[in-house]
């Protein structure tokens, strides 16, 4: 897919996490923090692999939270004591106490990607609406933005418990394109994760890009985009290109 495929495009919708701001990092950096302070005596190596697990999230929780099996809070109450069984073999803490430690540690290391805003500024300019689409909570998304200097980017958020569902169910990008006032033909969808985001848009009817900030696409990812004709970008300035916005972008 090239730009000129996108010329029918009045809006675009961004996934927030790893898309906006560097989530994945944060929250490797925070559970290790927190791990340190509530399981000092676990084994040191998996104190510094816990916000890796963290966020990896073995046992699938956030995927059925995603899916409308699990609220918000229950999802990360399940998360942390999963850490806890794998640190300390069945112990475990309140959400309270993890998160008291956890989320002060993830604000702080939490830093948005240097292409928003000259990207989205570009689109605004042009006329395009523009919102995001995340299968976070939505006040937490709010926190998040201002934590990585992002806030008053963006007017719409949709989000899985605003929706009631979450990507990739189609109903969330339908809905979200209403919200912005598109329709799903000619909104772009752009996030990183492959079957969540441009796989799942494109199941949706919609234009997608898959973001692969580090460059590092595996075969079976690149086919799989490929065949929907979903172009692989690097960053949000090259979607910003792929629009006929270059100058605007940079």
């Amino acid at each position: 897919m090239t730009g000129s495929t996108w010329s029918h495009v009045t809006g675009v919708l961004f996934d927030a996490d790893d898309t906006l701001y560097d989530t994945r990092a944060a929250m490797h950096v925070a559970g290790a923090v927190a791990a340190g302070r509530l399981w000092p005596s676990a084994d040191p190596d998996r104190v510094a692999a816990a916000g890796v697990r963290f966020r990896d999230d073995p046992e699938g929780w956030f995927a059925a939270y995603t899916r409308g099996e699990l609220e918000f809070d229950e999802m990360r109450q399940r998360r942390i004591a999963e850490i806890g069984r794998w640190l300390e073999g069945g112990e475990t803490v309140s959400p309270e106490a993890f998160f008291a430690i956890y989320e002060p540690a993830f604000h702080e290391a939490l830093q948005g990607f240097d292409d928003v805003r000259p990207a989205v500024s570009a689109l605004q300019a042009a006329g395009l609406a523009v919102g995001v689409l995340t299968n976070s909570s939505g006040d937490y998304t709010t926190t998040k933005l201002a934590a990585a200097g992002l806030d008053g980017v963006f007017d719409v958020i949709c989000s899985r418990d605003t929706l009631g569902f979450g990507k990739p169910d189609a109903r969330a990008f339908h809905e979200a394109c209403r919200r912005i006032g598109t329709s799903p033909e000619a909104t772009l969808y752009v996030g990183d994760e492959l079957h969540t985001d441009p796989l799942g848009a494109a199941g949706a009817g919609m234009p997608a890009a898959w973001l692969v900030r580090d460059g590092h696409v595996a075969e079976e990812g690149r086919k799989a985009v490929a065949a929907r004709g979903i172009p692989v970008v690097p960053g949000l300035d090259e979607v910003a290109k792929r629009l006929g916005l270059a100058d605007a972008a940079g």
